[in-house]
């Protein structure tokens, strides 16, 4: 996906924005186990920094923010975060073994060398810390019904794309559990943990676009949202990873 898509990507629309939502109870609760005030932490992928950024600096967390996108850094350099723009291969202008941690949520589906990038956490990380990673689940049973019944592959990236135009879509790459898992260990990262969040009907089509059933499909789907954590690779509509670089 060339550079010039996502100046566009990140432009201020009134229809859906990629920073949408709030950090999920998942993410929250890993923030709590791993980040500590005054840690160093690299959000590779940081977009505009509405979603992860201000979350960061109110834990005094010393946040270093990194994209593509001059639109999304210029946007988060005004809500007052540091950041800078990811070079040409991938690559960080971080020392060696500099961060204490690392984040990279909903990125690696939309890179073309989704492994630089792993590269370039690893080489920022010091040894023994921590990095996490979330992407979409491709083997999600919406996607198995919906390929299975139509034939259409939904990439899933943006609703003004999924359907009408798939070719256009930002999502390149496809992960389930395993896969992400042998990613991640080819990159030279001890995975600790793959995570599912919950279980839900807001992942089915047409109802997460549906506001106001949202308190009727969160209460609907409490009984089964075990289904998530303990199954993720077929109910679980995004996977969450936990890694460390190893100490030597």
């Amino acid at each position: 996906m060339s550079t010039s898509y996502y100046e566009t990507y990140w432009q201020r629309s009134d229809g859906w924005n990629p920073d949408e939502g709030v950090n999920h109870p998942i993410e929250r609760k890993i923030f709590s186990q791993l980040l500590k005030p005054g840690m160093r932490l690299i959000d590779y992928g940081c977009g505009n920094g509405e979603r992860y950024g201000r979350d960061m600096l109110n834990r005094q967390i010393d946040y270093r923010g990194f994209d593509i996108s001059e639109t999304a850094l210029a946007n988060a350099a005004v809500l007052g975060l540091n950041v800078a723009r990811i070079r040409e291969d991938g690559s960080l202008p971080l020392d060696e073994a500099s961060a204490d941690c690392a984040m990279c949520f909903e990125v690696l589906e939309h890179l073309n060398e989704p492994d630089q990038a792993l590269a370039a956490i690893r080489y920022a990380l010091k040894p023994g810390s921590h990095a996490v990673f979330s992407v979409p689940n491709a083997a999600h049973y919406v996607q198995r019904i919906e390929f299975l019944l139509t034939g259409f592959w939904n990439p899933g990236g943006s609703p003004h794309t999924a359907r009408k135009s798939p070719w256009r879509d930002p999502h390149i790459r496809f992960f389930n559990p395993s896969m992400l898992r042998r990613m991640l260990e080819a990159s030279g990262f001890e995975v600790e943990r793959i995570i599912g969040e919950p279980f839900t009907f807001q992942a089915l089509p047409w109802f997460y676009k549906q506001k106001k059933l949202l308190p009727f499909l969160t209460l609907l789907s409490k009984p089964f949202a075990w289904l998530g954590t303990r199954f993720p690779g077929l109910w679980s509509a995004r996977l969450f990873a936990i890694v460390r670089k190893p100490q030597r």
